[in-house]
């Protein structure tokens, strides 16, 4: 199992109408696409102004497919192209991450 950790960094007070954008448009192309997410969460301490999605995957294939069907849909280039209108972000990455061998991601605890 592979995850899509996934950091949005917003403009100094611009993270709740993102959030808010994201949430309302964005959002359900995504559990539609993509299924259910490992988690959403925002920054409270230390950097503030992120928001991060963790994706899971079966693979990199698995990723690839759902990802480009999302991608080829109309409506989701059109809200990428709001997101980018409204000039809300400053910064977007993303890593490819996998569990250690002590934690089932599955069930989300620690294997002992």
């Amino acid at each position: 199992m592979i995850f899509d950790h996934r950091v949005y960094t917003a403009r100094p007070n611009m993270l709740p109408k993102f959030l808010k954008l994201y949430e309302e448009v964005g959002l359900p192309m995504q559990l539609h696409y993509l299924n259910e997410p490992f988690g959403f969460f925002q920054t409270h301490i230390g950097d503030l102004s992120r928001a991060i999605h963790i994706w899971p995957y079966e693979s990199l294939t698995e990723r690839e497919e759902k990802r480009g069907r999302m991608e080829a849909d109309p409506e989701w280039q059109t809200y990428r192209q709001k997101v980018i209108e409204t000039d809300y972000l400053l910064d977007m990455r993303n890593q490819i991450v996998t569990a250690v061998s002590f934690f089932d991601p599955k069930t989300r605890s620690v294997i002992r």
